[in-house]
């Protein structure tokens, strides 16, 4: 499993250092407060920039959280497809697309966050292009559990739905964990992933 616990701040630096400031302290603030309760001034003072500078990075809070919202889902999709590429075995390609997807969300906390709660927050043009690239998301995994279940290893009878309950149960994880706790992050995915799929093989009598 690869450590994307970096990626967010790294690639946003990589364009600028004070923009990824104010992207993470933004993310942050958003994920403690809500968006509509947090300020310009406020991320602004979090940044250590005075409050007009962040009309150079940033048109507005709507582009803040847009942007936020828009990396975290092109950088899931991208890292996921890398994680389970090659990988022949459904159920293992299933097992690596339920870990990617915990550990990651653990490991980008308040960008999740905030992406996962101000889903509403956003204007429609926004919310439309964020609900879509969360469907293609979403259809990497339905088409896992397809070739699942066409191969014989996998007992479903609604796809869509199973893949839905999936992803609703491993992004929880990111609410309750805590990195002191008796598991890492990749212990509970691990776990996860061993309760789901045998959840979703049994019948099938492949675990």
């Amino acid at each position: 499993m690869k450590n994307y616990s970096k990626t967010t701040v790294n690639a946003y630096s990589s364009k600028s250092s004070r923009k990824a400031i104010i992207y993470r302290e933004a993310a942050g603030l958003f994920r403690e407060k809500g968006y509509r309760a947090s300020t310009l001034r406020e991320i602004a003072k979090r940044s250590g920039v005075q409050g007009g500078s962040i009309y150079y990075h940033f048109r507005s809070k709507q582009d803040i959280l847009y942007q936020i919202m828009d990396f975290t889902m092109n950088a899931l999709i991208k890292n996921l497809k890398k994680e389970i590429k090659g990988e022949k075995d459904p159920l293992e390609e299933f097992r690596k697309a339920m870990r990617f997807h915990i550990e990651y969300h653990i490991n980008h906390l308040n960008e999740t966050r905030a992406s996962d709660e101000e889903i509403r927050s956003l204007n429609k043009e926004n919310y439309d292009s964020i609900i879509a690239r969360r469907h293609n998301y979403a259809d990497i995994f339905i088409q896992i559990l397809k070739k699942g279940v066409q191969n014989g290893v996998m007992n479903i009878d609604n796809l869509k739905l199973t893949s839905m309950a999936v992803l609703q149960m491993c992004t929880g994880v990111s609410y309750w964990f805590r990195h002191d706790g008796p598991l890492n992050a990749s212990d509970v995915a691990n776990k996860y992933a061993d309760i789901i799929c045998w959840g979703i093989a049994k019948k099938a009598k492949h675990f």
